[in-house]
């Protein structure tokens, strides 16, 4: 058993990211996808995030604890994605130019995640692969990246791809935020330090 001291000092992040996520979720949708360090399976693909752990911001229906990967649309953009182990992973076990350049050869295999299970915890599906990418999204995202990268890819079909590293926000303060209409990116920088 943890002492009540060791409970408190863990939970307290976590009560302080539901009262933020609580403010978000009381003005726009809002999905929380689990990482490779949050308190949920560590293979692949990862279930939601207990509501529980969320107890102020799980009370508006605008808030949805998602899978990882996640996939979803928005205004008829649709969004794929992952909380970035899948390109990490590759990263450990081929060259490229950048993490962008992992993340367009998985879309064009039309694999989320090549290396798993052999180097990737995944879990055994016997019926079907739950990392095939059916449909091409508009906007394909990887979270937890070292920096923020975009690039725009053309694919076979002439469809448009915005491909987007998401940088670790504890690390960066940096949230990404991706314009509907024209699929151009930017970030946002929050004030507060990071160490």
């Amino acid at each position: 058993n943890l002492a009540s001291k060791d409970q408190s000092r863990l939970f307290e992040p976590i009560k302080e990211l539901d009262i933020l996520l609580t403010q978000i979720a009381a003005g726009v949708p809002l999905d929380i996808m689990p990482g490779p360090n949050d308190p949920a399976n560590f293979s692949l693909p990862q279930q939601p995030l207990n509501r529980c752990l969320f107890p102020g911001s799980a009370t508006y229906n605008t808030f949805r604890s998602c899978t990882n990967p996640h996939c979803f649309e928005l205004d008829n953009v649709r969004f794929l994605g992952t909380s970035g182990q899948t390109i990490d992973d590759l990263q450990k076990y081929s060259e490229a130019n950048d993490q962008l350049e992992f993340m367009e050869r998985t879309l064009r295999w039309r694999h989320l995640a090549p290396t798993a299970p052999n180097t990737l915890g995944c879990y055994p599906f016997t019926d079907r692969d739950p990392f095939l990418v059916e449909s091409c999204p508009h906007v394909y995202f990887a979270g937890n990246q070292q920096k923020f990268e975009t690039r725009l890819l053309k694919g076979s079909d002439r469809q448009l791809v915005r491909l987007v590293c998401i940088p670790k926000f504890s690390e960066t303060g940096v949230a990404v935020v991706v314009n509907l209409k024209n699929l151009e990116c930017h970030t946002l920088s929050f004030g507060t330090q990071f160490s």
